[in-house]
């Protein structure tokens, strides 16, 4: 039987395959690597760090974005929110916002997170989760966010045409725990 050899060494190759095809699709080998850049801003109660790091493990490398806050003059950081974006953008500071120093927002891609205790508590908006049938990944969904002290605000989509789910604005009147068209 000396086509069998043949014949295996094939079936080999195949599952070698589909393995490591299901490990790229779980993201099993993806990881976080070393620090690219990161940023900081204040306001008189606390700051917000955000930092990207380089992503390993992927078939096209991109960058972890992770966003930190901390009460002034601590080194004790608390991760609000981590978005794994596809390309290597420069950390977003101008889109971290401190309407006063109990009240600041942040966002980026298809995530906002909002603080109205001075960064101590964070609630996160995530499209994933909180825009019915969102197809994901727009990475440029949130074109902006504005809140008011009174705690108003409107958060400006950047909708895909024909995108399922994907609106163009979104409100808040509880400094954005909770979105409604």
């Amino acid at each position: 039987m000396p086509f069998l050899k043949p014949v295996l060494f094939a079936l080999l190759i195949v599952i070698s395959s589909v393995a490591c095809e299901c490990s790229f699709l779980t993201n099993v080998s993806q990881h976080r690597g070393a620090v690219i850049e990161r940023q900081q801003v204040q306001n008189k109660t606390f700051e917000v760090r955000v930092t990207s790091y380089e992503e390993k493990g992927a078939a096209v490398n991109g960058a972890y974005y992770v966003f930190e806050s901390a009460m002034l003059e601590s080194n004790d950081w608390h991760e609000i929110v981590t978005f794994r974006h596809d390309d290597r953008p420069k950390v977003p500071v101008e889109q971290v916002r401190f309407v006063n120093d109990q009240v600041a927002y942040l966002f980026m891609g298809w995530v906002c997170a909002v603080t109205i205790d001075g960064g101590i508590t964070w609630s996160v908006w995530d499209a994933k989760r909180d825009l019915p049938d969102w197809q994901c990944c727009n990475y440029g969904l949130i074109r902006g966010v504005n809140i008011a002290d009174t705690g108003r605000g409107t958060m400006r989509l950047n909708p895909i045409q024909d995108r399922r789910g994907e609106v163009l604005e979104l409100r808040t009147d509880d400094y954005g725990k909770h979105w409604r068209r």
